[in-house]
Formats: structure tokens, sequence, C-alpha cells
């Protein structure tokens, strides 16, 4: 199949040569028109005639004029059947690339905000964790120190017994020593000695129970703090940044468009509710169209009610042919 003939790419416009005066003529055609003074119906019939004149003059013209052009606006045709394609094409394909580039920043977005929620989460739970086991051990060792605290007063009670009891066995071996009851006196000596012993010891109970009450807790609040800085000390990973493509770029592009299920006559009607309730800065959003408004006024006619509008009879002068 054979290809289609080209045309030349060069071409010259030949002005045929009856053109040349009615151009000339045509020229002056609306200071004729302006010197027109119509006051007669004499006057008016020639202004008439000259009007149909112009008309004439005008098709004959408009006829030249497309053969004239026609070369060269067939060139102009197939120059941009050979170069509009191509332009096109890789518009479009520029327009693709960058939808598709901007959909995979968009995602690599989500991605990582999804990972650094996650990262976040992993932290808060290894916190939580923490502090809880922290609070556990602090229980733990509250009440570890409250049952020392206990025994430290019950030691310290014996403690007390053991004193008294020595107090009252040495003034016995006292009495004894000064009735002369050698016997009494050496039983109450060695009462006196065991109640001292007894004392003493029941002291050293006591102090070690005031120690373990005082560094069981002190033991916890350190045991808490290494496990929070433990857990502050293992964060996983951090996500990994937004991939950076050279040479491109996102800027902010807001856009208003219809709501979902809405229409444009759904979105005429509220905002024209909404300048009535006080919001005249919409007024702009709503485009006069006077093509509509003229179709209205001549399909009513004096019946025509437009708001801020008058619909008004003006004619529009007809020739018929000669």
């Amino acid at each position: 199949m054979n290809a289609p003939e080209r045309l030349p790419l060069t071409v010259s416009l030949q002005m045929p040569a009856d053109v040349q005066p009615l151009l000339v003529q045509s020229l002056g055609a609306v200071e004729l028109a302006n010197a027109f003074e119509i006051d007669c119906a004499e006057v008016a019939q020639a202004a008439q005639d000259q009007r149909i004149a112009f008309k004439k003059i005008n098709v004959v013209l408009e006829a030249k004029y497309k053969g004239y052009v026609a070369p060269a606006q067939a060139i102009i045709a197939q120059a941009r059947a050979d170069w509009k394609p191509a332009i096109e094409a890789n518009e479009q394909a520029y327009a693709i690339l960058g939808t598709k580039l901007l959909k995979f920043q968009e995602e690599e977005t989500a991605r990582v905000a999804a990972e650094n929620r996650a990262r976040e989460e992993a932290e808060r739970k290894a916190r939580q964790e923490a502090e809880q086991k922290a609070a556990a051990e602090r229980a733990r060792a509250e009440e570890v120190q409250r049952q020392k605290q206990e025994q430290a007063n019950r030691e310290a009670e014996a403690r007390a017994r053991a004193e008294a009891e020595a107090r009252a066995a040495a003034a016995d071996r006292q009495r004894a020593i000064d009735e002369g009851n050698k016997e009494a006196a050496r039983e109450a000596a060695e009462r006196e000695r065991k109640a001292k012993e007894e004392a003493q010891a029941r002291a050293a109970a006591e102090a070690k129970a005031n120690e373990q009450a005082r560094t069981v807790v002190d033991n916890a609040e350190a045991a808490a703090q290494t496990r929070t800085m433990e857990a502050a000390a293992s964060k996983p990973a951090p996500a990994a940044t937004v991939a950076k493509i050279a040479g491109l770029s996102a800027r902010e592009n807001w856009i208003a468009e219809l709501a979902p299920g809405k229409t444009e006559d759904d979105a005429k009607l509220a905002i024209i509710t909404a300048i009535a309730a006080g919001r005249p800065e919409l007024a702009s959003l709503l485009k006069l169209d006077l093509s509509a408004a003229n179709k209205l006024a001549k399909a009513l006619k004096t019946n025509a009610n437009i708001p801020g509008m008058i619909c008004r009879n003006a004619p529009i002068a007809a020739s018929r042919g000669k």
C-alpha cells in the first residue's frame, strides 16, 4: 500500500488579480457607511442597497480568501500532523510517569508513616512493660519492707523484755548479796547474763531487720530504673525515610471537586443557599450564562423575568436578497 503523497514544505501565496481592487474598495467601507445621513426614504433605500452591496462583496472576498489561504493551511495541517503526535506523545508519557512517581511517593510516605507508628507502638509497649515490671518490683519491695519492719518491731519488743529481765536479775543479785545468800546471788547472776545475751541477740536481729527494710526499697528502685533505662536503650531500628528521586518534587495542589454523589446542580443550589445564609464571597463561583439568559428572553419575550436583568427587544437588521 502506497504512502499518501506529502505536501511541499513551502508555498507561495498568489493574490488573484481581481481581488486587489475589492480589497482597496473595502478598506473605505466603514467611512462610506458612517457618511450616510439617513433622513428620508430615498436615502434609507440607498443605504439598504449599499448594505446589500457590502454583503455581496464580502461573500466574494470570503470565498477568495479561503482559496488564497488553503495551500498555507494545508501546509500547517501537514506540519501539525508531522510534529504534534510526537509532542503530544512525549507530553502524555511525561504525565504518565509523573502520575506513577507521585503514586510511588504517596505509597512510600504511607509505608514510612506506618513503620513509624509501629516503631512508636513498640517503644510505647516496651516502656509500659518496663514500668509495669518496675511497679511490681517496687510493690514487692514495699511488702518485704513492711515484713522486715514488723520483724524489727518484734525484735525491739523482745530486746526490751530481755533488758527488763536483765535489770530485774541484777536487782535480785544485789539483794541476795546484801542478804548474804550466795546461792540466790549466783542464780540471779546467771539469769542476768542470759537476759543480757538475749537482749544483745535481739538488738542485733532488730538492727539487721531495720537495715534490710531500708535497703530493699533502694535496691528495688535501682532495679526499676535499670529496667527503664534498658527499655529506652533498646529502641527498634528507625524506619527508612522516603526515597529521594533526583529532579522530582511535589508541591501542594489543592483543588475543589464535587462531593461524592453530588451533581453540578446540587453544588449550585448549595452555594446559592450558603450565599443567602451570609456568605457573599461565594457569589463569584456562580458564572452568569448570558447565552442561556438570551435563550430564555427569546422564549418568554415580555414574560421573561430574570432577577438582576432586564429583557428587552433589540432588533437586528435583516436583508432580503434582490
